[in-house]
């Protein structure tokens, strides 16, 4: 499976700036999604995202696997919690 990872970033009043990170296969098929305040130390993380497709892919920043997975493995953290 060839993955690549892209991200997105929006101000969210009174908390920072909120980033959403995608696992993509292929030109725009979502695998997984987490968004990230890193500001307040929140993650959602969507095993089976709500959402299939990537709309814009090419509107997204680069990102990686590393960074996708350290985000992911904090969201899993706080989820047990």
């Amino acid at each position: 499976m060839d993955l690549k990872y892209l991200k997105t970033a929006q101000p969210i009043p009174g908390q920072g700036m909120s980033f959403t990170l995608y696992e993509v296969e292929g030109a725009d098929t979502i695998v997984r999604m987490l968004t990230t305040i890193p500001d307040t130390g929140k993650v959602s993380i969507y095993p089976k995202p709500p959402v299939k497709k990537l709309f814009a892919p090419e509107r997204c920043d680069a990102s990686n696997a590393e960074e996708f997975q350290t985000i992911w493995e904090q969201g899993e953290n706080q989820a047990h919690k």
